[in-house]
């Protein structure tokens, strides 16, 4: 039987990490077993749901490869279904209406609170029989008696009384159905075998499994992976850092950073760290899955993707810049690629890089007093003009060509590198942080050189 795997995300954000890495695991099992990865929009929220933040989510797994098969599903386009399956349970006496009021519900709970039981709804209308009304929901009847298992591919057996689950809704009063009953038509007509997803939803697996049975379904396989935390061990949210692929990604860091840290959290391959995405394919397999919870290393994810930035091919690192700024739109490709080849060694995010590079964009820009006090003096003046005239001279712009002047200046004024470099380099780029100097003076340019030289001088006291 071929493997289906799926991902469902709700349109109501941009695609969470936590997200990111359950549909990254589909995939791979997906792909690692010959199969097939689906991906479904559970759009039924309609008060939540936003089209921009589908198109955010499709963009999300577009740009980290995550690539589905088949026709995209929107669950607000299968509406039809769920009404069919709600009469079905309906009609085989497995479902009924009740018209609770919230405020029933609420003195309900509140009366359960106060004698320390678990909140949940009573059953008082599980066989009234009663009619559907402008205020009826739909309730299903989960059985009283017995227990459930799940054989949970990581967990193992995994066992809860049919008397901590109450009869939850699954039409609401406007007619919509909810999450459970949507999820559970759309698993089996899409044909999944295999659901990988947070163990935060494994209360919500033994509903489905029910209604399933009820339906005379057969029920798929299930993985319930452990959520991803942060350093304080609470649930990953906004207020540890970055959680969106959107985030990350306006960060500078790359998708196969995303991809590699997200595969070694949760999943591993012996002490190997970095893969390739055919690696991950290749490798990947439900026996590596952690049974503990992780923790979200930043550090760790910059980590890799400094080593990303410079192991990746120079045209990935391109599209990444360009997409992340528009302030080098009128240079060439070419010049872009010599000013990213220069600064990748240093940097540990693309917007590092960009960050970096401003001073390529104009020859007028401030210098801290202090470091020109320090380094515009008297003594450094010649430096200057003896570049800029050696400079002057060079016919044919090269690399080799600006080398040979800097030997020839400096073996001229009698200088070691850090005293060349440091004026020269606060000179042409305002701070004392920059590519090697002769990668710098190469790819500012002759003209651009001597203009910044000679607004240095201006500043010498």
């Amino acid at each position: 039987m071929m493997v289906i795997t799926r991902f469902a995300p709700s349109p109501t954000g941009n695609l969470h990490i936590g997200g990111a890495r359950t549909a990254l695991f589909n995939w791979l099992y997906a792909k690692n077993q010959g199969g097939k990865f689906l991906l479904r929009i559970e759009d039924t929220d309609k008060a939540r749901s936003e089209a921009k933040y589908v198109e955010s989510i499709l963009e999300s797994l577009d740009w980290l490869g995550i690539n589905h098969d088949d026709s995209l599903i929107y669950q607000s386009d299968r509406v039809d279904k769920y009404k069919e399956a709600i009469n079905n349970l309906l009609e085989s006496g497995n479902a009924y209406y009740c018209n609770c009021s919230k405020e029933d519900l609420d003195k309900l709970r509140s009366e359960q609170q106060k004698l320390g039981l678990k909140p949940k709804y009573d059953g008082r209308n599980r066989d009234k029989s009663l009619e559907k009304s402008a205020d009826t929901v739909v309730r299903f009847k989960t059985p009283l008696d017995g227990e459930i298992t799940l054989n949970d591919t990581l967990k193992g057996p995994v066992t809860v009384n049919n008397k901590e689950l109450d009869d939850l809704i699954i039409q609401r009063a406007d007619g919509s159905p909810t999450y459970n009953l949507t999820v559970v038509v759309d698993d089996v007509e899409m044909g999944i075998t295999n659901v990988i997803r947070g163990d935060d939803h494994l209360n919500n697996t033994y509903r489905q499994v029910h209604m399933m049975k009820a339906l005379g379904y057969k029920t798929p396989t299930y993985t319930h992976i452990p959520l991803i935390m942060g350093e304080d061990r609470k649930r990953l949210s906004k207020r540890h850092g970055a959680t969106s692929t959107y985030d990350f990604r306006s960060e500078g860091i790359l998708p196969i950073s995303i991809i590699n840290y997200l595969a070694r959290l949760g999943w591993a391959e012996g002490d190997k760290e970095k893969f390739t995405l055919e690696e991950l394919v290749n490798l990947f397999n439900l026996k590596g899955l952690n049974k503990s919870a992780s923790i979200f290393d930043y550090k760790k994810l910059y980590s890799f993707n400094k080593y990303f930035i410079k192991e990746l091919e120079i045209h990935d690192l391109y599209k990444e810049f360009m997409h992340l700024t528009d302030d080098f739109k009128d240079f060439s490709e070419v010049k872009v690629i010599e000013i990213i080849e220069a600064q990748r060694d240093r940097c540990k995010t693309i917007k590092e890089i960009i960050e970096e590079s401003q001073f390529f964009l104009s020859d007028i820009f401030d210098i801290d007093k202090k470091l020109a006090s320090k380094f515009f003096i008297k003594n450094n003046e010649s430096i200057f003009d003896r570049l800029s005239e050696n400079l002057s001279n060079v016919e044919e712009w090269t690399l080799i060509n600006v080398k040979e002047v800097i030997d020839t200046v400096m073996h001229a004024l009698e200088l070691d590198l850090p005293n060349f470099a440091k004026p020269t380099r606060l000179a042409l780029t305002g701070s004392l942080s920059s590519p090697s100097i002769d990668i710098t003076i190469y790819l500012l340019g002759k003209e651009s050189c001597i203009k910044r030289f000679s607004a240095a001088k201006i500043l010498i006291t």
